[in-house]
């Protein structure tokens, strides 16, 4: 049976890429859904990943009623590979407002996975009228998330960048899916963003300040790693929703998307 919902969503995607400045550009994929008076939810990818994480959102019955976008933040996916830019969270930041800003996306829900938290954490602070919520996908909060930037900082820069990329790369073998999008990532932006996502995750306020922000927020796990980390309980004493996608872990907008969107939507539909 031919399903005109779906094909509308389908046939709505868009794959663009948007100049910043003169030196940046921004990939982003788009989808505006005939309710134009919703607000967007805005995807921010983590560490060595890209937009195509959530590539799922743009097809989930679960979402058909809001207006999406998903971004490749600088250095990683098919977004710009700057030399000289900082790769600090901050920094990346101040770039994704300023393309939310150029395509008129107005307010929106922030959802963001894993490094992503903490460019979301961010952009609550850099633009907090424009974010009505965050939803927090195993974003870091401690140095316990850092299992990955914390490898990347096992080679000094010269060393990551001659030959440490292609053995750490070796070690993600079993997850071709990861690896797909870690090989388009700037090898600097990779070392970069490792060294602040560790930086940002030994501050001892950020876990409060994450259960502290004022609009509405919710920390997701892949059911897999429940109970593996001590921040779990601290954020459910501290009053944040916390929610599982079952058959996951990390990687949970890969490995359950349906679960994971039907709980955002149902999470977006609370008061």
């Amino acid at each position: 049976m031919f399903d005109k919902r779906r094909s509308f969503i389908l046939s709505s995607i868009e794959h663009e890429i948007l100049a910043i400045g003169k030196e940046l550009n921004v990939a982003y994929t788009k989808r505006t859904t005939s309710e134009g008076n919703r607000p967007y939810i805005v995807f921010i990818h983590g560490f060595g990943s890209s937009k195509e994480f959530f590539r799922f959102a743009f097809h989930d019955p679960s979402l058909k009623d809001f207006s999406l976008i998903s971004l490749d933040l600088i250095g990683f996916g098919n977004s710009t590979k700057h030399e000289k830019f900082s790769y600090e969270m901050s920094n990346q930041s101040a770039i994704m407002i300023q393309v939310l800003n150029q395509l008129d996306v107005g307010s929106f829900h922030l959802c963001a996975h894993s490094m992503g938290g903490l460019v979301a954490m961010e952009m609550i602070d850099q633009s907090p009228p424009q974010v009505l919520s965050f939803t927090n996908l195993e974003g870091n909060l401690t140095l316990d998330d850092c299992f990955v930037t914390g490898k990347i900082l096992d080679y000094p820069f010269d060393v990551f960048l001659a030959s440490g990329r292609t053995e750490f790369e070796q070690s993600l073998k079993d997850f071709p899916s990861y690896l797909r999008e870690f090989q388009k990532a700037s090898s600097i932006a990779l070392h970069r963003s490792a060294a602040d996502t560790v930086k940002l995750s030994s501050n001892s306020r950020l876990l409060e300040d994450f259960s502290n922000i004022s609009i509405k927020k919710c920390y997701i796990y892949g059911e897999i790693n429940k109970g593996k980390f001590p921040v779990e309980q601290t954020l459910i004493d501290n009053g944040v929703p916390v929610f599982y996608i079952s058959e996951s872990d990390h990687e949970m907008a890969e490995q359950n998307p349906s679960h994971l969107y039907s709980t955002i939507n149902e999470f977006l539909a609370t008061k």
